[in-house]
């Protein structure tokens, strides 16, 4: 079993050293871990009200640190990965920084719909001021251009802005199947993501019903529990396998030098 979304204390809101993520990810028999952490905002000339990423002259230093316990990994395969926050505009920026580096695989994730972080826990009040519905298209047309960059391996927990448990009164589906449909094209990974079983929501990015779609529609995926401490290495993960199965997924995608292969469930 795999988990590619794994944190470091550098980005300011995870604990714990890398090889205590190694420690747990053995403890759960994984076979394979990534770390990805957070993309220095800084150098895509974006400045939070919170400090959520790492600075840019830690790059350096986490990439030697996972590349020397990828080469160094026993009963765990560790990979290199990295999570980039999709700012639009930036796109140019992105593709020149992200060919400077030797990842494995780059999640392309939404945190912030203009200086909003809307999955920080300090704003999750401004939702209550929000029209739901409008938010919700203005957040998956962004992810549709995640998707559309074609800078990305995976797309980081989709359905995120559902965090706090706020959603809207009209059917979205159709929306929604977009962007299933535009996974497939461009080749785009879903991300089975298990921490939101954690959040306010109480439940998986996607939820089984976006899942079931994506599968219909071709879309490779992949799994991640979005450890932000190692004893949250691998959470939830046997009801995640069974959730995938039972939508009709037989395989998980791995990723070596940004190339894909498949692994069996």
């Amino acid at each position: 079993m795999i988990d590619y979304h794994l944190h470091t204390a550098r980005c300011c809101h995870a604990t714990g050293a890398l090889d205590q993520y190694v420690a747990e990810a053995e403890k759960k028999k994984l076979a394979e871990i990534g770390f990805a952490d957070h993309f220095p905002l800084a150098l895509l000339g974006f400045a939070p009200r919170n400090q959520v990423t790492m600075n840019p002259g830690e790059l350096d230093e986490y990439m030697e640190q996972v590349h020397a316990l990828k080469k160094s990994s026993g009963p765990v395969k560790v990979k290199v990965g990295i999570e980039v926050d999709y700012l639009p505009g930036t796109e140019e920026r992105v593709a020149e920084l992200l060919g400077q580096w030797n990842f494995d695989y780059v999640i392309g994730s939404i945190h912030f719909l203009g200086d909003w972080d809307f999955t920080h826990p300090v704003y999750a009040d401004d939702y209550k001021n929000k029209d739901m519905a409008a938010l919700y298209r203005r957040y998956y047309a962004l992810v549709n251009r995640v998707c559309e960059c074609r800078l990305f391996d995976i797309i980081g927990h989709i359905d995120v802005v559902k965090k706090f448990g706020y959603r809207p009164q009209e059917d979205l589906e159709a929306i929604r199947l977009e962007t299933a449909r535009l996974l497939h094209k461009t080749g785009t990974c879903l991300e089975l993501n298990t921490a939101g079983r954690d959040a306010p929501v109480g439940e998986f990015y996607p939820d089984r019903q976006f899942l079931a779609m994506c599968r219909s529609e071709g879309v490779e995926v992949t799994l991640g529990s979005d450890a932000h401490a190692p004893d949250q290495v691998g959470r939830y993960f046997p009801e995640a396998i069974e959730l995938l199965k039972k939508t009709g997924y037989q395989e998980l995608t791995v990723f070596e030098g940004r190339k894909k292969s498949k692994q069996p469930l």
